[in-house]
């Protein structure tokens, strides 16, 4: 379960939070597995027409999942993230009204270079969130999430179970290569235009 109180204070002071073992093992799990059935495509930079394929910037795949998939651990993910949406609109009157989300897997060796997840023409995203699906992942596996802060970088492991939340527009960050398979589960909460982040 989510720490409520934790996740208002830190998303609301330094934009974003972290936590472990939001996800039991047996979602992990089945996750995992659907993960390595899915039909991937490599991810591209940029949007609709200007979205390309571009391996010096990153070098993952992703799978769209589409909310009607019936698949349970699909079925689950997406009732972890309702409740987290309703969480965010009630404590930080976003208005958020949407969701869009994929599987993301990194072979070995790959990356993604320092970037913000929300467009500088399309202001839709308003809040990333990521759930690791790694099991018994170790520092030396690489693959860290690399957030560049005001006050330096932080590095976030990706273990099995736990759970990402930052502001898209406001927090740079980078995955590091990779050393072995790296598996995640990659959405964004989005929100009509010309609506501020949070209430002060």
């Amino acid at each position: 379960m989510i720490n409520t109180s934790a996740f208002v204070e830190q998303l609301s002071e330094q934009g974003w939070y972290y936590q472990q073992n939001v996800i039991p093992g047996e979602w992990v799990t089945a996750l995992a597995d659907l993960c390595h059935k899915r039909t991937f495509l490599q991810a591209g930079v940029g949007q609709g027409l200007k979205n390309i394929i571009n391996e010096a910037i990153r070098s993952d795949s992703i799978s769209w999942i589409d909310p009607r998939e019936t698949d349970p651990a699909v079925v689950y993910y997406l009732s972890r993230v309702d409740e987290i949406q309703q969480l965010l609109n009630r404590e930080f009157y976003l208005g958020l009204n949407g969701f869009e989300g994929h599987f993301s897997r990194y072979p070995q060796g790959a990356f993604y270079k320092p970037h913000y997840d929300c467009f500088a023409q399309d202001k839709r995203r308003a809040v990333t969130l990521i759930f690791y699906i790694n099991q018994n992942w170790l520092p030396e596996n690489g693959g860290q999430l690399c957030l560049h802060l005001p006050e330096g970088k932080t590095v976030i492991e990706p273990v099995a179970g736990s759970m990402v939340c930052f502001l898209s527009e406001q927090i740079l960050h980078e995955v590091l290569p990779t050393h072995t398979e790296r598996m995640a589960l990659t959405g964004w909460f989005v929100r009509h235009h010309g609506q501020d982040y949070f209430y002060s």
